[in-house]
């Protein structure tokens, strides 16, 4: 009997603590409280609340971004770190199908996988290198770079590239005669001379053009050889290598490679401008300190 009354009045005051407790089926917002204790006991304890709303960030702030750049890169891929391994993660290994096959292509193809030709990465790195030299050598020397992906979903991994090397791009559909018609594609969109604005304004060639789908883009490729431009541009195992002048055997489908060679190319091109602004500042320190030698040359001359 004793443990029967002990044990109802055990639970007669857990019912009475428990409705004692305040619903919060009605409140609209949890407040979260933390206390500030002072090691002096003189000063008033203050408590620093925050509600559930202030920890969401308002509409206006949360922008439409495509999911490529809000996933940042691990390391920037530089023609220094290039291995055939990440080529392979990248999926440029993977031509198209045997029907599709270009017999010019034969010397890059590893084998046939499922009716489908696998790419020889060995050829692929080695060319991607030649590519990066090239680009390299004439941002050395103060050329000008094209970037053209036409192609749905290269356009912001063309426009990147670009902007890496300071460069130009053609995300869009390219205009027949830009290259062999200049004048009058691109003279509307050229700045007028300021000491002749009569003149009809300039209008310059890229020295360099890196082709990331050159299958839509024949007529860009056959103004740039009536050019005489050089061109870098992926070939896939249905086209031709010989269409163009540094071919890079990869896979032109996949985005993420695509992303990776523009991005290898991208880096090597920066690399040669960055060394000729060191060249053009070190010419004019010898240039500036042979100056002042032949002005004090002069002065113990005079003197």
């Amino acid at each position: 009997m004793a443990g029967r009354t002990l044990c109802q009045s055990l639970v007669g005051v857990s019912r009475r603590s428990f409705n004692k407790v305040p619903s919060i089926k009605n409140t609209r917002s949890i407040t979260l409280s933390r206390p500030l204790f002072n090691t002096d006991h003189n000063d008033t304890v203050s408590v620093e609340t925050t509600s559930a709303e202030t920890l969401v960030p308002p509409a206006d702030i949360l922008k439409k971004v495509s999911m490529r750049r809000t996933i940042a890169p691990a390391a920037t891929m530089t023609p220094h770190n290039l291995s055939i391994a990440k080529l392979l993660a990248a999926g440029l290994h993977l031509g198209h199908s045997t029907s599709l096959w270009e017999p010019a292509t034969l010397p890059f193809i590893f084998g046939t996988r499922e009716g489908i030709s696998i790419i020889n990465l060995e050829h692929t790195l080695v060319y991607l290198r030649r590519a990066c030299n090239v680009a390299r050598e004439i941002a050395l020397r103060g050329g000008s770079i094209l970037f053209v992906g036409t192609r749905p979903g290269f356009q912001d991994l063309t426009i990147d590239a670009a902007r890496t090397c300071e460069g130009y791009h053609v995300s869009g559909k390219w205009i027949p005669g830009t290259l062999t018609n200049a004048h009058q594609v691109l003279g509307r969109h050229a700045s007028p001379d300021p000491e002749d604005p009569g003149r009809p304004p300039k209008t310059y060639k890229p020295d360099l053009i890196v082709l990331l789908n050159p299958l839509e883009n024949k007529i860009a490729i056959a103004e740039a050889q009536l050019n005489k431009i050089p061109i870098v541009a992926i070939t896939d195992t249905d086209y031709d290598p010989r269409l163009v002048t540094y071919p890079i055997p990869a896979n032109d489908d996949s985005i993420r490679g695509v992303e990776l060679i523009a991005q290898v190319i991208a880096s090597a091109a920066k690399d040669g401008g960055f060394r000729r602004k060191q060249l053009l500042d070190q010419k004019e320190k010898e240039s500036k300190f042979s100056r002042n030698q032949h002005y004090q040359q002069q002065q113990q001359q005079r003197r």
